[in-house]
């Protein structure tokens, strides 16, 4: 049980961050919410904006609540001398509050604290999502255990008067950090098992035009044992969908990814085979010696969900897997997607970009770094390849197939690319100053070899270089010819939002960092010892590039704090006027839609801040509908406190709510990566 030390400790963090917030402009009020509570009978007292543990209570400050064990309570605190009101317990526990974080590749920390929500709310009864039909099928939870977990949860969230919380002003936050906490170290913890439930509980009411599967891969088991993973990309993967029938009903499944590491994990009882950045616990040196001549098997795809062959077939993938084919009606991995080709024979590929569709012709592209063997100089030649997947490609699910190799870029700096874009002729291409780090791959492998500890995470595969320039490359769909690569100044990105020709000119909409944010080992994250993590959202831009001049422009969207973005697949390659997304408001995740003329941003209205938490959303056009905006978000949304997930289905021309779907209660899905719409079954 935590000692009144902590909760001291607590409190002086909080009353930091009231003194910070206190001299600012803005909102009269902040909500410190997810306050983790002490030990049984402690209270907590504040006094204009600050928060006190018993044994510092100050004169002439009130009580906010009786902090019970193991209790999180959200207390509305005014900074400008007004009561503390709308104090809410729920089930909680122990972290440190700190900065919140968007992921990509790296991993995350957690955080408690949210701070600076804005005044406008409405009141609301929490009530506990009723239970739907499931069952589990890992053998990892039986039906006591799961339902004595959703009763412990039940018994904390039901009936709980609260406040909706659906505005936080990231202005009036300090400069360069952010109060609220998302609750990584909750968000991390592996899934427990496999689960097919109909008849989903839907609140609202969903569009009748919506038929199809919304599909997300995610890392979703971190450790085999006593052995964790290092870091978040090794995480084995577990694939969702979410499928909606006829008359509003919808189902959920979710199932693991069956791969050759997870059965090799699964069965030796510990870390068993290398995957990007873990390696296999193995106490004899000479045993380790000889795993370093072994391929490795590159089978875990826990990031990307495309489809590819016309769309009739489909694959999952990730940093340094191969592509896993599975089918969708079953959800049933058939394998590595079975290739014959040049490809093959060059070595793996590593570091694959998202895959991008055209969504006319079907083609499948992305690119990858490729290590080539230099038999001049006995070493290894980095290159990108640039590939695609034609749609004519043979569509029976396992057929065998080849890829077009479009070009290869020979590079002294390669670096990963994590998203590419789409014109009417080119491949639009990303190369950043943040080239593998050959030495700190070497170094964390012979520490392996000399101790059997692997401790270097994706972040120390790389090294940021800011004196040199960012490169962006206009290759040819058809051709492979490169148009000079632009030269622009060094930043850091993971997604793209759109590219589009007019003329002689490119436009390439990307969201930039000044640098790249913070990695950190997955242990730490989880612990949420992640004081020093800077950043939040990135800074959207707007490249323009003269394929016949050779110039580059630049217009930026100052202070956006915006990533994962999406727009409507029918504007996709061309002008576009909305992208939507996530912005980190003040730290706490919101969806929004952005209007890159007006640089208007709308926010999902009704998500309540204190504790709903979205994620990778997906954009799904409206059929039959020529309007930019016309369509629905799709989002997982964690609620914190619980640790439900539910999916939101958001209007993206209103951005107001239309549906929610809740998943069964007690399921945790952990940290996702990216997700795809797929029209019918396949």
């Amino acid at each position: 049980m935590p000692s009144e030390r902590g909760a001291q400790s607590v409190c002086r963090r909080l009353a930091m961050a009231g003194r910070r917030m206190s001299g600012r402009r803005g909102t009269s009020k902040a909500v410190l919410g997810l306050v983790v509570g002490g030990a049984a009978g402690r209270v907590l007292y504040v006094r204009q904006g600050e928060a006190f543990a018993p044994s510092l209570r100050p004169a002439g400050s009130q009580q906010v609540a009786d902090l019970g064990p193991d209790a999180a309570v959200a207390a509305s605190l005014s900074l400008r001398g007004a009561s503390a009101t709308d104090a809410a317990g729920s089930q909680g526990s122990a972290r440190h509050p700190t900065s919140a974080a968007l992921v990509c590749c790296g991993v995350l920390g957690a955080g408690t604290v949210l701070a600076h929500a804005a005044t406008r709310r409405r009141p609301r009864i929490t009530v506990a999502a009723a239970g739907t039909t499931g069952s589990a099928v890992s053998g990892q939870d039986d039906d006591s255990t799961r339902a004595q977990r959703a009763s412990v949860r039940r018994a904390t969230a039901t009936a709980t008067e609260t406040q909706l919380v659906t505005d936080v002003n990231p202005l009036d936050g300090p400069d360069g950090t952010y109060q609220v906490g998302i609750d990584f170290g909750g968000w991390l913890q592996s899934a427990q098992e496999e689960v097919e439930a109909k008849n989903l509980r839907v609140e609202g009411k969903l569009p009748a035009w919506l038929r199809g599967s919304l599909v997300h891969a995610g890392p979703a088991k971190f450790e085999f044992g006593d052995d964790e993973f290092v870091d978040w990309v090794d995480g084995q993967a577990m694939l969702y969908r979410v499928r909606f029938l006829d008359e509003g009903k919808c189902e959920y499944r979710n199932q693991w990814l069956d791969t050759s590491n997870h059965r090799a994990h699964r069965t030796a009882g510990r870390i068993a085979v290398r995957e990007t950045c873990s390696r296999p616990t193995l106490p004899n040196p000479l045993d380790r010696f000889m795993y370093m001549f072994e391929p490795p098997n590159n089978e875990n795809g826990n990031l990307h969900i495309s489809k590819f062959a016309g769309g009739k077939r489909c694959c999952s993938m990730s940093v340094g897997s191969s592509l896993l084919e599975f089918t969708l009606t079953d959800m049933k991995t058939l394998g590595k997607v079975n290739f014959n080709d040049e490809l093959c024979e060059g070595g793996p590929l590593i570091f694959h970009a998202e895959p991008h569709v055209d969504p006319v012709t079907g083609e499948w592209f992305t690119c990858a770094i490729q290590l080539v063997v230099d038999l001049e100089n006995f070493g290894l030649k980095p290159e990108y390849v640039v590939y695609s997947i034609e749609p004519s490609a043979p569509q029976e699910p396992g057929a065998e197939l080849a890829r077009r190799l479009i070009t290869r870029i020979e590079t002294e700096h390669p670096s990963p690319v994590h998203t590419i874009a789409l014109t009417e002729k080119y491949i639009v291409m990303i190369q950043i100053p943040y080239p593998l780090n050959w030495d700190g791959m070497l170094n964390a492998e012979k520490k392996w070899l000399l101790t059997g500890e692997y401790e270097g995470n994706l972040n120390d595969y790389n090294t940021w270089e800011p004196h040199r320039p960012t490169l962006i490359r206009l290759i040819d769909r058809v051709t492979g010819e490169q148009v000079t690569p632009f030269e622009a100044d060094p930043f850091f990105f993971f997604h793209v939002i759109n590219a589009f020709e007019e003329g002689d000119v490119v436009t390439l909409d990307v969201v930039c960092y000044d640098e790249p944010p913070v990695g950190f080992p997955l242990k730490q994250a989880r612990s949420g010892d992640v004081e020093d993590w800077r950043g939040g959202g990135g800074e959207v831009r707007r490249f323009h590039m003269n394929v016949a001049t050779g110039e580059i422009t630049c217009t930026g969207w100052p202070d956006n704090c915006f990533d994962e973005p999406k727009v409507n697949p029918k504007v996709d390659g061309i002008r576009h006027r909305y992208s939507f997304g996530v912005i980190d408001d003040n730290g706490m995740l919101r969806l929004t839609k952005q209007d890159h003329e007006t640089h208007e941003v709308v926010k999902w209205s009704d998500q309540d801040v204190s504790r709903e938490l979205p994620w990778q959303p997906v954009f799904v056009p409206e059929p039959y509908n020529e309007r930019e905006d016309a369509g629905v978000l799709l989002s997982f949304v964690r609620d914190q406190p619980t640790g439900n997930t539910f999916c939101v289905v958001v209007n993206t021309e209103t951005m107001k709510e239309c549906a929610r779907i809740h998943f069964p209660e007690g399921h945790h899905i952990p940290l996702h990566g990216h997700g795809t719409w797929m029209q019918g079954d396949l």
